[in-house]
C-alpha cells in the first residue's frame, strides 16, 4: 500500500474515531441532564428508591404522605354516596407519598428499573419525571401533559414535552401506550388530531354500581402546584342519560 493510501486511511479511522467518541461524549452528557422542575422537587426525606419530596414544604415528608393519604380516603368517601364531592390536592403532598409510602408499602407498582417517581402541577400542565435504568446507568425521563376537562366527564390529553435526560422522545408512541394502559382501567379513549397536534381524548364511563350509582366529573383545574377536582355522585333517581363520548 502506497504512503500516501496509508496516511489517508489511518486519518479516516482516526478522524471516525474522534467523532464516535465525541458522539458518545455529548449523548453522555445530554442523557445525565436532569429537568429544573424534576431537580427542584428533590429534598432529603425520601427514600433511596423514590427520594422526591419538594422543596418548600413545611412539614416533613411522612406527615405530608400522610396528608395525601387521608385527603384520597376522605375523596373516596364521598364518592360512595350520593351528593356533591370535591378534592383538593398539592403536589408536595403527592411527591412525599411516592417518596416515602410508596417505596415502603406499594413496591411492586413501579416497574422494573423506575425510581424517584415525581409530579409537578403547572396552569394546566401536569409534569411527571422518574430515573431509569440502573447502577451509574440511569437517566430522568420528563412527560408534560396538558390536561383538559372538556366536558363532564370528558378529558383532553395532549403531550407537550417528552424527554429522556435533554434528548428528546417520540410523543406518539408514548401517547398510544398510555392509550392502551388507561383503556384497560375501563375508560374509553380516542387519539386525535386537533390543530395540528395529537390528542388523547378520554372518556369516563359514568360508571353505574349495579344500575344504583354514577359518577360524575364536572371540574378539573390544575394550578401552579395544586389539582382541583369536583363533580356529583347521583343515585338511580338523579342519574342523567347516559354520557356518551362526543364526536369532536
Amino acid at each position: 500500500m502506497k504512503q500516501a493510501s496509508w496516511q489517508h486511511l489511518r486519518r479516516t479511522v482516526v478522524g471516525g474515531l474522534v467523532g464516535l467518541a465525541i458522539v458518545l461524549v455529548i449523548s453522555g452528557v445530554l442523557l445525565k441532564y436532569e429537568p429544573v422542575v424534576y431537580r427542584q422537587l428533590a429534598v432529603p426525606g425520601g427514600t433511596a428508591a423514590g427520594a422526591g419530596v419538594p422543596a418548600g414544604g413545611g412539614d416533613d415528608a411522612e406527615a405530608l404522605a400522610r396528608r395525601a393519604v387521608t385527603k384520597v380516603a376522605a375523596w373516596h368517601a364521598s364518592i360512595s354516596r350520593p351528593g356533591g364531592w370535591e378534592t383538593a390536592l398539592r403536589d408536595d403532598e403527592v411527591n412525599a407519598w411516592l417518596a416515602v409510602d410508596l417505596p415502603q408499602n406499594h413496591p411492586g407498582w413501579l416497574p422494573t428499573g423506575v425510581t424517584q417517581p415525581r409530579i409537578a402541577f403547572l396552569p394546566q400542565h401536569a409534569v411527571l419525571g422518574a430515573r431509569v435504568g440502573r447502577g451509574p446507568f440511569t437517566a430522568v425521563v420528563s412527560l408534560d401533559f396538558e390536561i383538559l376537562l372538556r366536558d363532564v366527564n370528558h378529558l383532553a390529553v395532549v403531550l407537550e414535552q417528552a424527554h429522556l435526560g435533554a434528548l428528546p422522545l417520540p410523543r406518539a408512541p408514548i401517547l398510544r401506550e398510555l392509550s392502551r394502559r388507561i383503556s384497560r382501567m375501563g375508560l374509553v379513549t380516542d387519539l386525535r388530531r386537533l390543530d395540528g397536534r395529537l390528542v388523547l381524548m378520554v372518556y369516563i364511563p359514568s360508571t353505574h354500581d349495579a344500575g344504583a350509582t354514577s359518577y360524575w366529573l364536572e371540574s378539573l383545574a390544575i394550578g401552579a402546584g395544586e389539582l382541583l377536582i369536583a363533580g356529583e355522585t347521583r343515585s338511580t333517581s338523579g342519574i342523567l342519560p347516559t354520557l356518551k363520548p362526543p364526536s369532536s
